[in-house]
């Protein structure tokens, strides 16, 4: 993992964002994308890859700026509590409210980045992999977990537990959207 990957994920700004993004992102690919995993005549093509991405990074931009903004105006509210501010957005009309908006729009940018990345790295490998099409599917499991060893390193947890919740949790959700076949 590299330095900078690192001091962004343990910077907890950013961690929530960057992990739940990938963690979403590689979910997002196996649930929607299971079929063309595992199902006979389904291939996985650049255009499930990015239609599957721009579903993952809008959910997750839309999500994540819900939650930021609702966590920064809760702050504020709190705020105004503390100095015994009579009534309500007080400080959300000033320059605190709008860096609490910028805030809120840079975390979530962030997350639907990784969830991009997270959704699209994974098709695009299982794409270019020879071999039969559940190959893909492992590869992207194995990305799961080793973005789980990663975060276990990162948090001083077990590497072990982690990356094996990881790929349970998404082999789980492969098969569910295989189940489902929401995206042929």
């Amino acid at each position: 993992m590299s330095r900078t990957f690192s001091r962004w994920l343990r910077d907890p700004e950013n961690r929530l964002d960057i992990v739940a993004g990938m963690v979403d992102g590689i979910l997002n690919a196996l649930t929607l994308a299971s079929g063309s995993f595992l199902k006979a005549g389904h291939a996985i093509t650049l255009t499930l890859a990015l239609r599957v991405g721009a579903a993952a990074a809008l959910t997750t931009l839309f999500v994540f700026f819900v939650a930021h903004y609702a966590q920064e105006r809760t702050a504020l509210v709190g705020i105004e509590r503390e100095l015994n501010l009579r009534g309500g957005s007080h400080l959300a009309a000033t320059a605190l409210g709008r860096k609490a908006l910028v805030n809120s729009a840079l975390g979530a940018a962030l997350a639907a980045i990784c969830g991009l990345a997270g959704s699209v790295a994974p098709l695009l490998l299982a794409m270019i992999l020879p071999g039969p099409p559940w190959m893909g599917l492992i590869a992207t499991l194995t990305m799961l977990a080793l973005l789980g060893v990663a975060l276990a390193r990162a948090f001083h947890g077990s590497r072990i537990i982690w990356g094996t919740a990881l790929f349970l949790g998404g082999g789980a959700l492969a098969y569910v959207g295989l189940k489902l076949g929401l995206v042929q």
